[in-house]
């Protein structure tokens, strides 16, 4: 695959608050409200949660802004749109910030992030077959390949080529000593067509991000090997992107969609929250699928087939643990990934300075100022302008 070199190389070598904070008299006199709503993309995946409830509290209006939240088919969607500057911002995969800034298979676009909106939030499942072949584990798995050479090739899924879940898919498989480049065949599946291709017999396994782990495990669509947050724990998934011009013309305002989002992920990362998150997540304007399914992962227990459970105190993580602050360590752990299964021939080993234009720590920094203490809140009914969304 050829890589573009990143285009700052070639060019330059926690409750839920009712009242959030007034923005700093700084920020009212710079930054007015915008004079058209700022659209914020989104994929329905329970890892939206922030985004739904900033939303739904309407914290994005009390730190003076207008939004509307954009749901897309699908991370190709997502990436397209920002390309082509039909979205503002957008909650996307943590590599898509290097996967746009550097121009991997796409046209380079300087994006940039201030904040990490998820951790972990993935599993790998295994179909019913491999279970009823002693499948147990990746050791096991490998054991059933080894007998099948040259009659079977397995086949695994993912669901983006500069993915968590392809690392995960892949680095899992390797902890077996399983080559996912000779041995098994992997190949991308929008997240809804994941559990139809594992129930139909067409993958042997995947890996893919709540709730469509828990859609296909409730639904006795094979089981699952491993969460994420068990395998690699607080990896980073999700982060909320703008092209670099948003930031350098709408400074402010990124700062304001960044704090709305720390009070809120400070609030979806609550135990106490958990339930009344699930029922908001379940309405069709968001995921629309059942409350018992998106609770799977979100309060737990978490059931992964097989009359087997697991705690789901980790399998998201929203705001603990510094889990917003998007530091060079969260960068590297996706270009490392990148490199070393190989995605990025031609991707340039990148220095901290270099990652910090990127993953912006500072802005992070700068939004904190403006995140108000936390306080109890009850959720609003959705804005007029929802009405809009897609």
């Amino acid at each position: 695959m050829h890589i573009r070199v990143c285009w700052h190389r070639r060019c330059s070598k926690t409750g839920m608050t009712a009242r959030p904070a007034a923005p700093s008299s700084r920020l009212r006199h710079r930054s007015p409200v915008p004079d058209r709503p700022l659209r914020v993309g989104y994929v329905p995946m329970t890892d939206c949660a922030p985004l739904v409830a900033a939303h739904e509290f309407g914290l994005f209006e009390r730190h003076g802004l207008r939004v509307i939240l954009s749901r897309e088919p699908g991370w190709a969607t997502v990436r397209e749109k920002m390309i082509l500057g039909e979205l503002d911002a957008c909650q996307a995969p943590a590599s898509m910030v290097f996967e746009l800034s550097c121009g991997l298979g796409v046209v380079t676009t300087p994006s940039l992030t201030g904040l990490v909106t998820a951790h972990n939030g993935n599993a790998i499942t295994l179909s019913n077959e491999l279970r009823d072949l002693g499948v147990r584990d990746v050791w096991s798995l490998r054991r059933l390949i080894d007998r099948h050479r040259g009659s079977r090739r397995f086949i695994f899924a993912g669901v983006l080529a500069y993915s968590s879940q392809h690392y995960l898919m892949r680095k899992w498989l390797r902890s077996g000593g399983i080559d996912p480049e000779r041995d098994v065949d992997i190949i991308f599946l929008p997240p809804p067509q994941i559990n139809v291709c594992l129930g139909a017999g067409h993958i042997d396994g995947c890996c893919v991000a709540e709730p469509w782990s828990s859609v296909g495990l409730l639904r006795g669509i094979g089981w699952c090997v491993t969460l994420s947050a068990d395998f690699d724990p607080m990896h980073p998934e999700k982060v909320f992107m703008v092209r670099a011009h948003f930031d350098r013309d709408h400074h402010e305002n990124h700062l304001r969609l960044v704090a709305a989002l720390i009070e809120a992920a400070r609030w979806c990362d609550q135990p106490a929250s958990r339930a009344e998150l699930a029922d908001i997540l379940s309405s069709p304007r968001y995921l629309d699928i059942p409350r018992d399914t998106i609770a799977n992962a979100l309060i737990g227990p978490f059931r992964m087939g097989m009359d087997q459970e697991t705690p789901a105190t980790n399998a998201i993580v929203f705001h603990r643990n510094d889990a917003n602050r998007p530091t060079v360590a969260k960068a590297r752990w996706v270009l490392h990934e990148i490199h070393t299964h190989r995605l990025g021939d031609g991707l340039p080993e990148l220095s901290d300075s270099e990652i910090r234009e990127r993953y912006r720590e500072d802005i992070y920094e700068e939004a904190l100022a403006l995140v108000a203490p936390p306080r109890r809140a009850r959720p609003r009914a959705a804005s007029p302008a929802f009405a809009s969304v897609a």
